[in-house]
């Protein structure tokens, strides 16, 4: 059941909701871009979280972007990210961002999960920001599949053990549900997290005396890298449907 806030009312909706049903994100990120100041309605900067909007009459504007709710469909954006590539709309630091490998078109899409900056592999973003909230919370319990080569392998016994034990870094407990030598290939490991902490698998093999030289993400839930036959650099759309 809506609540009293959540109606249409002769004043309109909550301007919360608004900002979700046009896919910036769940209604409290929504929240979060009207107290930075980043939404107009006809003309006027709006930073008060009470005001409501009548998406018939009133024009609202997001970074200069006018928002229409419903107006595109909820998608999934699955993209090879390269090394390089930072995992964020902009930065002053960073002309090469994800965002500058994708048509304009996807500039407002949610990321689901960052990569660090020299990762690789798959990328999920999407317009539906509480789809994008499940994904990446680790509360839910998306598996995020990886393959990391070492500068040098002190030993698949010594890292399981370390990695199933759990590492403490910096405050936090950091663990993996797998980790495995892949059969065939020196210093290479095939590791699967339950949850994902920033630098998470870096830490965890620093911790445990080894250097990540390359590491790829191959498979997010059910979305595996190697059944999508893309290329670094390269994207396509789906569905929200293909998420389980």
């Amino acid at each position: 059941m809506q609540s009293k806030d959540d109606r249409n009312t002769p004043e309109g909706i909550r301007l919360n909701r608004f900002l979700a049903d046009c896919g910036l994100g769940s209604r409290r990120k929504a929240e979060e871009i009207i107290l930075g100041g980043q939404v107009v309605i006809n003309g006027k900067k709006v930073i008060d979280l009470g005001t409501r909007v009548n998406p018939e009459t009133d024009v609202v504007t997001y970074r200069g972007d006018i928002l229409r709710p419903g107006a595109e469909p909820k998608r999934l954006l699955i993209l090879n990210k390269p090394i390089g590539y930072l995992c964020s709309h902009q930065d002053r630091f960073h002309e090469k961002t994800v965002f500058s490998l994708l048509p304009a078109a996807y500039k407002n899409y949610k990321i689901a999960g960052r990569l660090d900056l020299n990762s690789r592999g798959l990328l999920i973003l999407t317009n539906d920001g509480d789809l994008a909230q499940r994904i990446s919370h680790p509360s839910n319990g998306s598996e995020k599949e990886y393959l990391v080569t070492l500068k040098y392998d002190p030993g698949e016994k010594q890292i399981q053990a370390a990695f199933q034990k759990g590492i403490l870094d910096a405050g936090e407990i950091l663990r993996a549900k797998m980790v495995k030598l892949v059969p065939g290939k020196n210093c290479v490991y095939r590791v699967i997290l339950g949850e994902g902490k920033k630098r998470q698998i870096r830490r965890m093999f620093h911790a445990s005396g080894a250097s990540v030289v390359d590491l790829q993400r191959i498979r997010v839930g059910s979305i595996r890298l190697e059944k999508l036959g893309l290329e670094e650099g390269k994207y396509l759309l789906q569905d929200t449907g293909v998420w389980e």
